[in-house]
């Protein structure tokens, strides 16, 4: 059974989406910020398989980065919780940080197909990862989207002022008191794990496609 959480608690991914205008169901982010312990339901995801990849290519980017003279820090040694002056907590963990020579970069690695997402959620990691970090301390801090074939260079410029209040206000409302709107759509319902016992207008069917014909081509 769902519990209420004594503060707002975020992850940073159940933001990104929102940022990118990738994901419009502002409730599924709202609802998981001030619920724990709520019946998740499977989603339609390969969970081992991303997991081997996901490892396979965080590990090959630590060796080529160890290589290139880098100090590599991966995953659990990047994890952070950041307390707000309003009480919300925001948390996530960055898959490598490398540092060399007075310069930090902090990388995720993505094994699907490249997104807006992506690259703002390393800036988000830039924005809070160095906050209280005694490794991130009087170095220059850029990022990097890491894919299979390509990689993506976020330049520490991009942390600027609109950015910013984009995000403080996404937070504020994610992590306010009032509940936020739902928009219930099949392919985001299809990824969302809060089952129907909790979202009552939870979308579990894809839509029928509507053939009819016309006379305008």
């Amino acid at each position: 059974m769902a519990k209420q959480r004594k503060e707002p608690y975020i992850w940073v991914t159940w933001l990104t989406k929102l940022l990118a205008g990738e994901s419009s169901c502002e409730w599924s982010a709202w609802y998981r910020a001030h619920h724990t312990d709520y019946d998740k339901l499977p989603i339609d995801f390969d969970l081992a398989r991303w997991t081997i990849e996901h490892n396979e290519l965080v590990n090959e980017r630590r060796e080529q980065l160890l290589d290139e003279g880098y100090s590599v820090y991966v995953e659990d040694e990047n994890a952070f919780k950041r307390i707000g002056k309003t009480g919300i907590i925001v948390s996530g963990k960055p898959d490598i940080l490398a540092i060399r020579d007075g310069v930090g970069i902090v990388e995720d690695c993505k094994t699907g197909r490249p997104r807006t997402s992506d690259q703002l959620q390393v800036l988000v990691y830039m924005l809070l990862l160095p906050v209280g970090n005694p490794r991130c301390a009087n170095i220059g801090l850029s990022g990097r989207v890491v894919y299979r074939t390509s990689s993506v260079e976020i330049p520490a410029s991009g942390l600027d002022e609109a950015f910013r209040a984009r995000f403080v206000d996404l937070i504020h409302r994610v992590g306010g008191e009032s509940p936020l709107p739902k928009t219930p759509a099949w392919s985001e319902c299809r990824w969302c794990d809060i089952g129907p016992a909790d979202c009552l207008y939870r979308v579990s069917e894809p839509p029928e496609s509507i053939e009819a014909e016309t006379d305008l081509f």
